[in-house]
């Protein structure tokens, strides 16, 4: 018998998945390239963006205290109707945390287990991310609390190391805006406005079950804040270290940098710590990915989100391997496929087709209760 699980989070706890959510698989590769030296500028553009997405997202939720996207669905449009949207976002959430679940795997097999089959990486992941889920969201918000000191303090290190390497040329940062706003506007819309900021839509599954909800809004902009200033922090790192062209053509970056480190002839080698952060961050990501989508089933099925986690788990595992024949061809077709054709509907237009009808509905009640 499956035990009853008390799906409550505080804000800390939501700060954190937020923050841990939005660095993620943004460490892993390379964003913002199209800006070259000006990248770190289209993320601080892309931050505000993000903390403005969070607070629309969050608008919507309000409308309708205590439901989720999938719930929203059904009080705008219906129970037939609605369905479609709910298979959508299940089928939408599913693909990205696979996507998510490649790009760990690639960064392993490239860079410390060579040898290892990347099909037992995937699985074995999976398996710790079931387990995870099978707890609770609320385990996964404790678990989070206790490695973000680590996370935080590692990303820092690996900068100050870099510098104390002396790696870190700062002219790399110049000349600022050479080619106009233009490069950085392009690299704002669509791939940073989506990737990462815009995948905050799966909160939308979350939020609702944070213990204090009024304050949810503020905490989730301070996270998505905090979380676009480290992003600027390691971009600019990376710039510094690699140059602006190294850092486009460099498979994963953070990590080309981080094996620049040579300091006092001892600290060397810091890719453990890179792989570690990295490895937090893909788990806390598929994660969440993974419990919007269940929710979705629960939602859809009347049926306990827990009764489809081993099943759902197995399949991601299996399509993170089969979404792609390479590498190269996997980070392809998340550049041009996956942001104009699922990020930009799945974030942004759909919801915004939700705010009229949820408008209309919320008025309708309220007149009906008046009367």
């Amino acid at each position: 018998m499956i035990p009853k699980l008390t799906e409550k989070i505080s804000l800390w706890q939501l700060f954190i998945l937020i923050y841990v959510f939005e660095i993620g698989s943004s460490v892993v590769v390379d964003i913002g390239s199209d800006a070259k030296q000006d990248a770190w500028i289209a993320i601080l553009l892309a931050t505000g963006i993000g903390a403005v997405t969070i607070v629309f997202y969050h608008y919507l939720l309000n409308k309708k205290e205590g439901k989720n996207l999938f719930e929203l669905f059904e009080f705008c449009f219906g129970k037939y109707i609605s369905k479609v949207f709910t298979f959508g976002y299940i089928i939408y959430f599913f693909y990205i945390a696979s996507r998510v679940m490649r790009d760990f795997g690639e960064l392993l097999v490239s860079s410390i287990f060579e040898k290892t089959p990347i099909e037992f990486i995937s699985i074995t992941i999976t398996l710790v991310i079931i387990y995870l889920l099978y707890l609770g969201i609320e385990v996964l918000g404790r678990t989070s609390e206790i490695f973000l000191p680590y996370v935080f303090f590692f990303l820092i290190m690996v900068g100050l190391f870099i510098l104390f390497s002396g790696e870190i040329q700062f002219e790399n940062l110049q000349p600022v805006l050479a080619e106009g706003i233009g490069p950085v506007i392009k690299a704002v819309f669509p791939q940073l406005m989506t990737f990462p900021f815009g995948e905050v839509v799966a909160f939308m599954t979350i939020i609702p079950y944070v213990s204090s909800f009024k304050h949810a809004k503020k905490v989730s902009v301070v996270a998505i804040l905090f979380s676009g200033l480290m992003l600027t922090y390691t971009t600019i790192v990376l710039i510094t270290t690699l140059g602006a062209e190294m850092k486009a053509r460099a498979t994963f970056p953070l990590l080309s940098a981080a094996r620049e480190i040579s300091l006092l002839k001892f600290i060397e080698r810091v890719d453990l710590i890179v792989v570690f952060v990295v490895m937090f961050g893909i788990i806390v990501k598929v994660s969440v990915y993974f419990f919007a989508g269940l929710k979705g089933l629960e939602h859809l099925f009347s049926i306990p989100y827990r009764a489809f986690i081993f099943p759902m788990g197995t399949i991601i595992a299996f399509i993170s391997i089969a979404i792609s024949h390479n590498f190269a061809e996997h980070i392809e077709e998340g550049l041009v496929f996956v942001p104009y054709y699922l990020h930009l509907p799945f974030q942004y237009f759909i919801p915004l087709l939700l705010l009229p009808f949820l408008l209309w509905k919320t008025r309708q009640k309220n007149k009906k209760v008046n009367k």
